[in-house]
């Protein structure tokens, strides 16, 4: 019984990447053991939701179940912390700036993770600060990919301005949301203080829901408005990082 549990967990072991694909054949190689065996042990695994056959093929890959308990591994803030620390430590080297991650709390936006980038002059510690989300990028994210934001917030006219840059429509910032949703990113120039700029995007867990978001914020002098949409870039990959390592099959893979 023990080493037919082993053998169970090497094999789903053998999945190191969210889209790698195995046929009975590859499995048995890679474990040393009888095909039959193999087959057995994916069979069951895959009745059990831990693995799943490919579209059009036989191969095996992760399945709903395995996708599932990784989630509840990722789902307290400290494990989401740990999760994204190396993309969010990559992001801030490749930008030199600050990056953060945030989420959404009691209606304000509270970061609970950051990176400094190698800078002298950063933006300081911002774990814990919260803020109103329509002030700033990672809070217009996280507002983009509510239902119906406004009114589970209650946000009415005038919203509450921070700085005179700092949106106070509630119609353009229904407008700027749905820009954001569209382009998959946030962007806030002097809305939450002057001469700070920021950019702002999703992290998606397997479910496809957007509970937390990545930003990269620094001084106007070394964030202009034209260089945002290149950080914009760099930032959604190491989102997609993330979303990666919580399950989350890229999208690539699904239209395969």
């Amino acid at each position: 019984m023990l080493k037919t549990v082993d053998r169970a967990l090497r094999l789903l072991l053998l999945f190191d990447e969210i889209d790698r694909e195995y046929r009975v054949g590859e499995i048995a190689s890679m474990l040393g053991t009888d095909k039959s065996i193999a087959s057995r042990l994916a069979s069951t695994l895959a009745q059990r939701g831990f693995l799943e056959r490919a579209p059009g093929s036989e191969a095996f890959r992760l399945g709903p179940e395995f996708v599932r308990l990784g989630m509840l591994a990722a789902a307290s803030s400290q494990n989401m912390v740990e999760v994204a620390r190396v993309p969010m430590e990559r992001l801030a080297e490749e930008t030199g700036e600050t990056v953060n991650l945030a989420r959404l709390e009691d209606g304000k936006t509270v970061n609970i993770a950051q990176a400094d980038g190698p800078r002298l002059v950063g933006v300081g510690d911002w774990i814990g600060y919260r803020t109103e989300p329509h002030t700033t990028a990672n809070g217009k994210v996280l507002l983009a990919f509510m239902e119906d934001p406004v009114e589970t917030l209650n946000l009415e006219d005038p919203l509450e301005a921070v700085t005179e840059k700092t949106i106070t429509s509630v119609a353009v910032l229904r407008s700027e949301l749905e820009r954001v949703r569209s382009e998959g990113a946030a962007f806030t120039i002097g809305e939450l203080e002057p001469g700070f700029n920021g950019v702002a995007v999703p992290v998606f867990d397997a479910s496809e829901r957007c509970s937390t978001v990545l930003s990269v914020s620094g001084p106007e002098y070394r964030m202009p408005p034209e260089r945002l949409p290149d950080v914009a870039t760099l930032s959604k990959g190491a989102a997609e990082d993330i979303s990666a390592r919580l399950g989350r099959i890229p999208q690539r893979v699904l239209q395969l």
